[in-house]
């Protein structure tokens, strides 16, 4: 790294620092992944110069040893008995499927009948998550990029700043500050620091496995297995402690700060109203959907709600572990979620929109309101 980004970096970070500190002070849930993001996000608003440089990322080598540290801290939050719900998975699953076609279906309806969007655009704008992947479909479409990517980002903003609020204020769950001050509160001996370079080892194994398997989130999901693994077991039983972890949780929430921070705000003004309608809307259907799926199995609506939050696979497994919510469960119906749109969403995209030939020369698609 340039002398220049190496400054670069540090400001970021202190700045993500700053917002977490804020956000603890005035005890917002999750605080230390949404008040780096908001910090960051109203910091670019303000055209602060330490986050002027639009060329400039987080390197990858911290990004992807911050994705390890943070899987293993989530699977550090899974208990032994953890298998006890695990029979009432499959018609989760299920419910989880109706909760993403529900969403998908009804944002299309609204960007294509209401907003007069093209129908690509409306389509892409429905998928709940898989950013990625939705990005790939649509340059492979030939679809404008804007709309989509604006939609998608103000949907995962809102999701991590909004939604630890909300379940906190319909459950009864501990908040961060609380989660943390338990993982301090284990003596840090040579013997505790020797089982935890351990674990770690172990995970960062199958983190890199997980990575060259292509599993989604692959550093993340293969290090948060791997240590649910040797925690639910009682293999070996270890916890970050709150030095280690939190700057974990700052940079992450910093990152993603950063990188929705780059919208420009000429592009981003004329579609905030209907981002915040396919927010609500697509809330509303995961939020109904829960609630269906919580009453019919009898399960806590905290975790179902936030393992049918529509999308940020990596914020929503943090948000979990954040507020103590059953990681393994929001986990495994995530990853299903992002496996599932993996799988499947190609196969739909040219059911639903037709060949890629017969797409651009629709002449629909030439029809978008502004």
């Amino acid at each position: 790294m340039s002398g220049k980004d190496i400054l670069s970096l540090s400001g970021v970070l202190a700045l993500g620092g700053v917002g977490a500190a804020v956000f603890e002070l005035l005890s917002l849930p999750a605080g230390f992944l949404a008040g780096p993001m908001v910090v960051l996000v109203l910091a670019k608003s303000l055209s602060l110069p330490l986050i002027a440089n639009q060329d400039f990322t987080f390197p990858k080598h911290l990004t992807s040893t911050n994705s390890i540290f943070i899987g293993a801290a989530m699977g550090t939050a899974v208990s032994p008995d953890f298998w006890e719900g695990a029979s009432l998975w499959p018609l989760s699953m299920l419910a989880l499927g109706a909760v993403v076609g529900g969403i998908t279906t009804t944002v299309y309806l609204y960007a294509y009948k209401k907003c007069k969007w093209g129908r690509d655009e409306a389509f892409f704008a429905g998928l709940p998550g898989a950013l990625g992947m939705t990005a790939a479909l649509a340059l492979e479409r030939g679809a404008p990029m804007d709309r989509i990517m604006i939609v998608q980002l103000v949907r995962l903003f809102l999701l991590i700043a909004v939604l630890p609020l909300i379940v906190t204020n319909m459950v009864d769950s501990i908040g961060a500050a609380d989660v943390i001050t338990k993982d301090a509160e284990v003596a840090f001996s040579p013997a505790v620091a020797v089982e935890l370079i351990a674990a770690l080892l172990v995970c960062a194994t199958f983190a890199v496995l997980a990575l060259r398997l292509k599993a989604p989130a692959g550093l993340l999901t293969g290090a948060f297995f791997a240590s649910a693994a040797l925690n639910s077991t009682g293999i070996l039983e270890f916890n970050l402690p709150a030095w280690l972890a939190i700057p974990c949780y700052v940079i992450m929430g910093t990152n993603v700060g950063l990188y929705i921070g780059k919208m420009e705000l000429s592009t981003l003004k004329p579609m905030l109203g209907t981002s915040l309608v396919v927010f609500a809307i697509s809330l509303s259907v995961a939020l109904t959907g829960a609630l269906v799926t919580s009453w019919a199995l009898d399960v806590s609506f905290d975790k179902v709600f936030l393992a049918f939050a529509p999308g940020g696979m990596e914020a929503m497994l943090l948000i979990s572990i954040l507020l103590d919510i059953d990681p393994v469960f929001v986990a495994t119906h995530q990853l299903a979620r992002f496996m599932g749109l993996l799988a499947f969403m190609p196969v739909v995209t040219r059911y639903v929109l037709g060949p890629i030939s017969a797409q651009k020369t629709d002449p629909t698609e030439n029809s978008v309101a502004t």
